[in-house]
């Protein structure tokens, strides 16, 4: 890991510990935490910049997510925490609000819930990044923005003839003109 490490800080770039299935495997059910620590506290894991904790399934709940990342946190080589998390059940916003306030510094999201997993067919995608900004709403999203990234999500989205599973984005093509946020449908 050194030389890669090298390679990467040397391009101006930096390396994630990315830990997949860390809350439950399609092989071999739940992952105990304590497994997922000792990855994170591995030795040859050293250089890597940010742990990457991820609900690859969409199977954790807001409890487990909050506490495997203030374990994280807490008994690891600070680094800076990464949640990436999938809305398979429904869970995706409400676990990464779980992570934020447990300690972790960015959430990955995609452009409309595009993706999936490749290990569990017929699993829905990542958590809609439309729907992790409008729930966490940091100073800089207004609804200018959000009405930008709703017409960009649809458009890219359309153009690859994937679906568009935000609900923030149902949201706002529901036609409230009395809410900022609603841009029309």
């Amino acid at each position: 890991m050194p030389g890669a490490v090298a390679l990467a800080e040397g391009v101006g770039g930096r390396i994630q510990l990315c830990i997949a299935t860390s809350f439950t495997c399609p092989f071999e059910g739940p992952v105990d935490p304590e497994r997922v620590l000792a990855i994170a506290r591995d030795p040859r894991a050293e250089g890597a910049a940010d742990v990457v904790v991820c609900d690859t399934l969409g199977q954790a709940h807001a409890d487990q997510v909050a506490s495997l990342v203030a374990r994280v946190v807490a008994e690891t080589p600070p680094r800076e925490i990464v949640f990436h998390g999938h809305d398979t059940w429904g869970s995706g916003v409400a676990n990464a609000i779980a992570s934020v306030q447990a300690g972790a510094a960015v959430v990955d999201g995609a452009l409309g819930g595009l993706g999936g997993c490749p290990f569990a067919p017929g699993a829905s995608g990542n958590t809609a990044t439309e729907d992790l900004l409008f729930a966490l709403r940091p100073d800089w999203f207004t609804p200018a923005v959000f009405a930008g990234l709703v017409h960009e999500s649809e458009a890219l989205l359309g153009e690859l003839g994937e679906p568009n599973r935000s609900k923030a984005r149902e949201g706002a093509r529901s036609n409230a003109p009395a809410f900022p946020w609603a841009v029309g449908g």
